[in-house]
C-alpha cells in the first residue's frame, strides 16, 4: 500500500510558493563575472555568513517501519546550513577572539543534527566545540522474532518483531588550550553522550511477556592535561580523564491486552498459544469478551518490572610523549592506569502472574552488585635509520587488567495454581552471593626492518609475538589460559613510475591455545594496494584485503574468512565535466559446530558429543554464515557554465548470503537483499550570493526470498529536497 506523508503535495506547493518567493527577491545576476560575494568588513574582521533554507518532501511506499529504520527523512522544513565566520584583518587589535566560525546542519526535524563552533586567540587560547544529536530508529520484524511455531493450536503468526527502539543519541564535545604556541599548554576538555527513549524487550516467566524498555543512559568524561614542549622536536604530556557512567534503564509490563473473569488486564505474553495437548491447551475462558477472558491457570503477567541503577567511575591518568630530537631516530611513548569502580547498589525485579510448570505465583528479587578495574596498559615505539636505505623499528605494548566482583541476589517466592487468587505466603528468602574474578595479562611485540633497495622499490620483513595470561575464578575455583601467538609480516612497496604506487604484505602467525571458539589459531592476512595517477586529472585505485583464520580442534572446527575488493575510478577532464566511479566486494563468512536444543531437532541432525552436552543440548550442528555483498556507485558531474552545477549517479548494496536456521520458520531476510539510491541535484547561480538549489533522493529496499509469516519489509521512497543559499 502506498504511504505518502499526510500534507506531503500541501508541503510540495508551500515550497514552490517559497522559492517563488526568494527568486522574486534575489537580485539580477546580469552580467557580472563574480558569482559569490566577497564577505562584510566591520569592526576589524572580514566576515562571511551563509544560510540554506528549505525542506524535504518525503513520498514513500511500502513498509513505513523499514523506511523509517534506514532512511528516516520526512517532509518539512529545514534549515539545511549555517555558517559564520569571522577573521581579524591584519593589524587589528581585538580583546575577545580572532578567528570566529561556526557551522550547523539538520535542524528542523532532520533525525541527525550537527552544530560546530571554534574560537581562538592569537597565542593565547583555542575552543572547539562539537554537538550532534542522532535519532535511532530500528524496527525490523525479524529481530528476535519467535515466529510462532505451527504447532500452536490456533496458530497466529507474530507479524512484528517484540524487540524495537527509538531512541536519541546527544554527544557534546568541547576542548580548550590554553597558550597552545607556548613551551607549556593546558587543555581542558568535557564530553558528553546521552542515549535515551523508548524501546521493547522481552523476558521469560513461563511465557514470553513483551516489556516497555525506557533507557536513559550517560556518560560524562572530563580532562585535563599539560603539554610540555622543552624542544620543537619533542613533546611531553600528563592527562587526567575522568569518566563517570550513570545507567538507569528500567523496564515495565506492556500488552496488557486480556483481563480475568474479574476484569484484572493480563498479559498472556507474545507467544500465547501452546500445543494441543498441553494443560492449557485451550487458553481463552471466554474470547468473545472484550477483551478476550483468559484461563487463570495459564502462564500469564499480571504485573513485572525491573530497576537497575548502575553508576561506574573510571579515573585514568596517563603520560605520554614523542621525539624526534635524536639524530636519526624517533620515538613515542605512553603509559596509562585505571582504577574504576562499578556499583549497583539497589538491584529490584518482581513478577507478578503464573508459572505453570512451577506454580510459581509472584516472585522478588533484590540485590546488589560491585565491580573494580584496574588497568595499567603502555606501549613504545622506535624508528631507527640505521643507515640511507636501511631502517629499524620495534614496537612494544602492554596491557594487564584486574576485575574483581561480587553480586548477591534475594529471592523470594510466592506459589499458587491461579491468577484469580492471591498468591501464597512469602516463602524462605534464598540469597546467592557470588565473587568473580578476571584478569588478562597482554605483552606484544613487533620488529621491522625495512630496506630501500632502489627509488623504486623497497621491502619490509618483520616478526611479531603476543603473551595472553587469562585468569578466571568463581567463588575459589576457576583457571588459567596462556596463550603464545607468533608471526611473520612481509611487506613490499614499489613504484614502477612517478604516477604508479604499489603496497603490499602478508602476516601469518600461530597460536598455542585459544579462549573461546571463534578465536583463531592460525591467522593469514594479505593486503594489496595499488593507486595509478596517468595524470593530474585522473586517478585508478584497487585494493585487496584478506583475512583467513581458523581453530581445527575437536568440538570446535572453526573457519572463517573476511575478504574485500575494490576499484574505483576518478576522471575530471576539465572543469565542466567529472566522473567518479566506484565498485567493492566483500564476503564474511564463518563456520563452527555449534550444540543446540530444539522440539523437533532439525532433519538428520545427529546427536551430540558427550563434551559438547551443556543444559540439555543434545544435538550437534555446523553453524554457518556467508554474506558475499557487492557495493557499486557511479558519480557525474556536469557544470555547463560557471553559473550552474550538477550531480547525478546511482548507489547500491546487494547481499546474497546464508545461513543455518535452527528456527524452521526463519527466513533469510535481510541477508538476500538489495538497497538503491540514485540521486540528481542542481545549484543555480540566481546572482552573487543567492544559489537555489533542488536536491532528489530515491531510497529503494527489497528482500529477494520469501518474506516469512511477518509483515512485507520492502519499501521505495522518494526525497525531494529544495532550498536557497544565501551568502553575505
Amino acid at each position: 500500500m502506498k504511504r505518502i506523508r499526510p500534507g506531503a503535495f500541501s508541503e510540495l506547493g508551500l515550497f514552490i510558493a517559497v522559492a517563488a518567493f526568494f527568486l522574486s527577491c534575489a537580485p539580477s545576476s546580469k552580467a557580472q563575472d563574480n558569482t559569490a560575494p566577497k564577505g562584510t568588513i566591520k569592526d576589524g574582521y572580514a566576515i562571511r555568513q551563509t544560510f540554506d533554507l528549505g525542506g524535504h518532501i518525503a513520498d514513500y511506499s511500502g513498509s513505513g517501519a523499514m523506511y523509517d529504520t534506514l532512511v528516516n527523512l520526512q517532509s518539512g522544513p529545514r534549515i539545511l546550513n549555517q555558517s559564520l565566520e569571522m577573521h581579524a584583518l591584519q593589524g587589528s587589535h581585538h580583546f575577545l577572539f580572532d578567528t570566529l566560525s561556526t557551522n550547523s546542519t539538520g535542524y528542523g526535524g532532520d533525525p541527525n543534527n550537527v552544530t560546530m563552533f571554534r574560537m581562538s586567540k592569537g597565542k593565547l587560547y583555542d575552543f572547539q566545540g562539537i554537538f550532534r544529536r542522532d535519532r535511532q530508529y530500528f524496527d525490523y520484524d525479524l529481530l528476535a522474532n519467535p515466529l510462532v511455531p505451527p504447532t500452536s493450536n490456533p496458530y497466529v503468526p507474530v507479524l512484528n518483531s517484540p524487540h524495537l527502539f527509538n531512541t536519541v543519541r546527544r554527544i557534546t564535545d568541547t576542548t580548550l588550550t590554553l597558550f597552545p604556541l607556548s613551551v607549556v599548554s593546558f587543555r581542558a576538555g568535557y564530553s558528553q553522550n546521552v542515549n535515551e527513549g523508548p524501546s521493547y524487550s522481552t523476558i521469560h516467566f513461563g511465557a514470553e511477556a513483551l516489556l516497555s524498555q525506557y533507557w536513559r543512559n550517560s556518560t560524562d568524561t572530563w580532562l585535563g592535561a599539560i603539554d610540555w614542549k622543552p624542544s620543537p622536536k619533542t613533546t611531553f604530556t600528563y592527562e587526567e580523564i575522568v569518566t563517570h557512567y550513570k545507567g538507569n534503564t528500567f523496564w515495565q509490563l506492556a500488552g496488557l491486552n486480556y483481563q480475568l473473569a474479574n476484569g484484572t488486564p493480563v498479559s498472556l505474553g507474545i507467544d500465547i498459544f501452546p500445543a494441543t495437548g498441553s494443560p492449557c491447551a485451550t487458553p481463552f475462558a471466554n474470547s468473545s469478551t472484550t477483551p478476550p477472558t483468559v484461563n487463570p491457570a495459564c502462564n500469564g503477567y499480571l504485573q513485572y518490572y525491573r530497576y537497575t541503577p548502575t553508576r561506574v567511575l573510571f579515573p585514568t591518568e596517563g603520560v605520554r610523549f614523542q621525539s624526534s630530537a635524536l639524530k636519526n631516530v624517533q620515538m613515542t611513548g605512553r603509559l596509562r592506569y585505571t582504577s574504576a569502580n562499578m556499583n549497583l547498589p539497589d538491584y529490584n525485579e518482581y513478577f507478578n502472574g503464573l508459572v505453570t510448570r512451577t506454580s510459581l505465583r509472584a516472585a522478588t528479587y533484590t540485590g546488589f552488585s560491585k565491580a573494580k578495574r584496574i588497568s595499567v596498559d603502555g606501549d613504545y615505539g622506535i624508528v631507527w635509520q640505521i643507515a640511507p636505505k636501511v631502517s629499524f623499528s620495534e614496537q612494544y605494548d602492554f596491557w594487564y587488567f584486574r576485575q574483581p566482583s561480587s553480586n548477591s541476589i534475594t529471592e523470594t517466592d510466592q506459589l499458587g495454581r491461579s491468577m484469580l487468587t492471591p498468591p501464597g505466603s512469602p516463602g524462605t528468602p534464598t540469597t546467592t552471593f557470588v565473587a568473580n574474578y578476571l584478569s588478562q595479562k597482554t605483552e606484544m611485540n613487533t620488529l621491522m626492518a625495512e630496506w630501500q633497495a632502489s627509488a623504486r622499490a623497497s621491502v619490509s620483513l618483520g616478526w611479531r609475538w603476543r603473551l595472553r595470561n587469562i585468569v578466571v575464578s568463581s567463588d575459589g575455583s576457576g583457571f588459567t589460559v596462556p596463550i603464545h601467538e607468533n608471526g611473520l609480516i612481509f611487506g613490499v612497496v614499489l613504484r614502477p613510475s612517478p604516477q604508479w604506487r604499489i603496497n603490499g604484505d602478508v602476516e601469518a602467525s600461530y597460536a598455542d591455545n585459544t579462549f573461546t571458539q571463534i578465536s583463531p589459531r592460525q591467522m593469514q592476512r594479505y593486503r594489496v594496494r595499488t593507486l595509478y595517477q596517468p595524470g593530474p586529472r585522473a586517478t585508478i585505485s584497487l585494493a585487496f584485503n584478506d583475512l583467513e583464520q581458523r581453530n581445527n580442534v575437536a568440538f570446535v572446527n572453526h573457519l572463517d574468512h573476511a575478504r574485500f575488493a575494490s576499484a574505483g575510478l576518478w576522471l575530471m577532464p576539465n572543469e565542466h565535466f567529472g566522473l567518479d566511479m566506484n565498485y567493492g566486494y566483500s564476503d564474511i563468512f564463518t563456520r563452527t559446530n555449534e550444540c543446540y536444543a530444539s522440539t523437533p531437532p532439525l532433519a538428520g541432525a545427529p546427536a551430540a558429543p558427550t563434551p559438547c552436552i551443556r543444559n540439555n543440548s543434545p544435538y550437534l550442528a555446523t553453524g554457518y554464515y556467508d554474506a558475499p555483498t557487492q557495493y557499486g556507485s557511479v558519480g557525474i558531474t556536469w557544470s555547463p557554465v560557471k553559473k550552474f552545477h550538477s550531480n547525478l549517479g546511482y548507489r547500491m548494496s546487494a547481499v546474497n548470503g546464508t545461513t543455518e536456521f535452527l528456527n524452521p520458520r526463519q527466513v533469510p531476510g535481510s541477508l538476500q537483499s538489495q538497497f538503491q539510491s540514485p540521486y540528481a541535484n542542481v545549484a543555480w547561480t540566481l546572482a552573487p550570493g543567492w544559489i537555489w538549489k533542488a536536491d532528489w533522493n530515491y531510497y529503494g529496499y527489497g528482500e529477494g526470498t520469501p518474506i516469512g509469516p511477518t509483515l512485507p519489509r520492502s519499501f521505495r521512497g522518494n526525497v525531494y529536497t529544495l532550498g536557497m543559499h544565501y551568502e553575505f
